[in-house]
C-alpha cells in the first residue's frame, strides 16, 4: 500500500425532495482508486435553524442550532477494494417537521453529512443539501363560510366587510375574495391594501419571540366604491409560499391583512388567518368565488329563496341533486354587469359533442340535435345558456339581491331544464353512422354488466372484478375516430410504467408488463397514473368481438395491482 493514501470520493444520490413521514432511502457512493481501509461510514441528515440577528458592529450574523439529526451507519469496519461500493439507508422525517425555508428572522435548512472514517489517516467528508416541502393535499381548499368584519356594523365609525373564496391556499395559487365599505356618506375612503404577512417565531431563554415580515402587498381602488357596494379582487400568491409549522423552537404562521386609509380616522382593519398547503397537482386547484359583502338582506333573500326551491343553501350558495344532475346557483360580481346569478348545472356525460355557437347548442349529428331540440328547445330559448358541454350547462341572469321573485323565475327554469335533459338522454339515439351497431353493443352493456350510452357510443362496466369502459371518441366533423379500450387498476400505476406506444413505433415496448397482447393490431396504447388504454379503428362493429383484448388489459390490470407473479 502506497504511503500516501487516497481517500474515496464521495456521491449520494437522494429523492429530490423529501416529504416528512414519508419513508425515502439514500444511497452513497464510495469511488476508490486503490484500496483504502475503512472504520466506518455514516450518513446524518441533519436539520438547522439559523436566526438572523443584526448586530451593530458586525452587520447580520447567523447562529445555528440543530432541531433534527437522524443518523445511519451504512458500512463497518474493512477494506475497500478499487471501485465503486454502494450502501443504502432508509431516512423518515417526523410528523410537524418544519419545510426549508428562507425569511426575515431566520433561515431552515437541511443537510446530508456523509463520513468516511480512514484509519491514521484524514477521513473522507461530504455535505450535500436536502430540500424539504409539505406533501401536497389530496383535496382541493374547502370554501370559506364567514365574512370577516373590520368592527360592530353599529354607528357611523368607518367600517368595511371582507370574504375570501377560501383561506387554504397554496404555492402559485390564486386567491379571490370581495371587499365593502359602510358609512361611506360619513367618510372619505382611500385605497384599500391587502399584505400577505408571515409571522416567524423562535425560542430562546427569554421566551418565544415574534416577528411580522410582510411577504408582499397588494392595492384596491375601494375609494370608488359606494355604501354596500362590493368589490371583487383575486390575488395571485408567491410561488415560493411554503406551509407553515411549529417544531424545533421555529414556528411560521401566515395572514392576509387588510387595512382601508381613512383621512383624518382610525383606519379600519382585520386580520385572516389562512392555512398554506404543499403545492398541489392541477386538477386540485379550484377559485372557490367568494361569499358576497356588503349587505345580509342578500344572503337573506338567496336563503329564502333557496328554502322554497327545495334547495340546499350552504357557502354562499344554493345547491342540490335533481334528475340525476348536479345544480349550484352562486351569486357573482362580473365586471360591466355588477352582480350576477349564475347556475352550473352538471350533468353526467351526454357524449354529443355539444357546444354553444351564435347563442345556440349544436351537436355533432343532426338526428341527435333534433331530438336535443324537441326536448329542450323551448326551455333554452326561455333562458339562453351562456356555456354548454356534454357535461353541463351554465346560466346567468343580472341579480339586484333585492328581487326574490325574479331569482326564484331563474331557479325554477334551471330546474325545468335539468328535467328535460334527464328525459332527452333517454330519448336521444345513437349517432347516424353507427345506429346500425346499437344491437351488439347493448349486447357488450350486458356482458360487462353496464349500461350503453348511446349519445357517444361508450359504455361503462366491470370485467373480472376491475372496472372497464369501451367508448367511441369523435372528431370535429363527427366521424368516429377511434375505440378506446380502458381498464382502470384499484391502485396507482407507477410512473416507470408510464408509456404511450403507437402502431408506427414498431413492436412492443419493453415493460415489466405483458403489453404484447395489446399492441397486436391496436393503434395506440397508452399508461399513465390512473388507466391503461388501448385503441383500435372505429367504428367498432361489436365490443364483444374483442373480449380477449379487455381480458388483456384485465391481466395487465391486476399485475399492476400485485395479483399476478413477482407483483404479488
Amino acid at each position: 500500500m502506497p504511503l500516501l493514501r487516497r481517500r474515496p470520493q464521495i456521491q449520494l444520490y437522494t429523492p429530490r425532495v423529501v416529504v416528512p413521514e414519508r419513508l425515502f432511502v439514500a444511497r452513497v457512493v464510495l469511488r476508490c482508486h486503490e484500496p483504502v481501509p475503512l472504520d466506518f461510514v455514516d450518513i446524518e441528515l441533519r436539520g438547522v435553524v439559523e436566526p438572523f440577528q443584526a448586530d451593530s458592529e458586525f452587520g447580520t450574523t447567523h447562529k445555528p442550532r440543530v432541531f433534527l439529526r437522524r443518523r445511519a451507519r451504512v458500512r463497518e469496519a474493512g477494506r475497500l477494494d478499487v471501485g465503486e461500493h454502494h450502501a443504502s439507508v432508509t431516512f423518515q422525517l417526523p410528523a410537524g417537521a418544519p419545510v426549508s425555508y428562507v425569511g426575515a428572522s431566520y433561515r431552515i435548512a437541511y443537510t446530508y453529512h456523509v463520513h468516511a472514517s480512514v484509519p491514521w489517516w484524514p477521513d473522507a467528508r461530504a455535505e450535500f443539501v436536502a430540500l424539504v416541502e409539505s406533501a401536497p393535499p389530496l383535496a382541493s381548499s374547502p370554501p370559506a363560510t364567514r365574512v370577516f368584519a373590520s368592527g360592530p356594523a353599529q354607528g357611523t365609525a368607518p367600517q368595511f366587510e371582507l370574504s375570501l373564496g377560501t383561506n387554504v391556499v397554496g404555492p402559485g395559487e390564486s386567491l379571490r375574495g370581495a371587499i365593502a365599505l359602510a358609512n361611506t356618506r360619513h367618510h372619505a375612503y382611500g385605497q384599500a391594501t391587502l399584505a400577505l404577512v408571515a409571522f416567524e417565531s423562535t425560542d430562546s431563554f427569554l421566551g418565544r419571540t415574534v416577528r411580522q415580515h410582510e411577504v408582499c402587498r397588494w392595492t384596491l381602488p375601494a375609494d370608488r366604491l359606494r355604501d354596500a357596494e362590493s368589490l371583487a379582487f383575486s390575488l395571485q400568491l408567491p410561488t415560493d409560499l411554503v406551509a407553515g409549522f411549529d417544531h424545533g423552537g421555529v414556528a411560521l404562521s401566515w395572514y392576509l391583512h387588510a387595512r382601508v386609509d381613512v383621512p383624518r380616522a382610525r383606519d379600519p382593519e382585520v386580520w385572516i388567518a389562512l392555512t398554506v398547503v404543499g403545492r398541489r397537482e392541477s386538477a386540485l386547484v379550484e377559485e372557490h368565488a367568494p361569499l358576497a359583502v356588503g349587505t345580509r338582506r342578500v344572503e337573506a333573500l338567496w336563503r329564502e329563496v333557496a328554502a322554497r326551491s327545495g334547495l340546499a343553501w350552504e357557502a354562499g350558495a344554493m345547491h342540490g341533486a335533481l334528475a340525476g344532475a348536479r345544480l349550484r346557483i352562486s351569486r357573482e360580481h362580473v365586471d360591466g354587469r355588477g352582480a350576477v346569478a349564475v347556475a352550473r348545472l352538471s350533468v353526467p356525460d351526454l357524449g354529443l359533442g355539444l357546444t354553444l355557437v351564435a347563442g345556440r347548442i349544436v351537436s355533432r349529428d343532426m338526428s341527435q340535435a333534433t331530438c336535443l331540440e324537441e326536448h329542450v328547445g323551448k326551455l333554452l330559448q326561455l333562458r339562453p345558456p351562456s356555456a354548454a358541454t356534454d357535461h353541463g350547462l351554465v346560466f346567468a341572469v343580472d341579480d339586484s339581491g333585492r328581487d326574490a321573485g325574479q331569482l326564484q323565475r331563474f331557479v325554477e327554469e334551471v330546474k325545468a331544464v335539468a328535467v328535460a335533459l334527464a328525459a332527452a338522454r333517454e330519448a336521444i339515439p345513437a349517432p347516424a353512422v353507427m345506429a346500425a351497431l346499437v344491437p351488439a353493443w347493448e349486447r357488450a352493456a350486458g356482458r360487462l354488466g353496464g349500461r350503453l350510452q348511446r349519445g357517444g357510443m361508450a359504455i361503462a362496466g366491470s370485467f373480472d372484478g376491475l372496472p372497464v369502459a369501451v367508448r367511441t371518441e369523435w372528431d370535429g366533423p363527427g366521424r368516429p375516430r377511434r375505440t378506446v379500450f380502458e381498464v382502470r387498476p384499484a391502485v396507482a400505476i407507477d410512473r416507470r410504467h408510464h408509456l404511450v406506444w403507437r402502431a408506427d413505433d414498431g413492436s412492443a415496448p419493453v415493460s415489466e408488463l405483458p403489453l404484447a397482447p395489446l399492441c397486436a393490431g391496436a393503434s395506440e396504447v397508452e399508461i399513465d397514473g390512473a388507466a391503461i388504454r388501448l385503441a383500435l379503428d372505429a367504428p367498432l362493429a361489436d365490443p364483444l368481438a374483442h373480449l380477449d383484448r379487455l381480458a388483456a388489459l384485465v391481466v395487465v390490470g391486476k399485475h399492476v395491482e400485485g395479483r399476478r407473479g413477482h407483483y404479488r
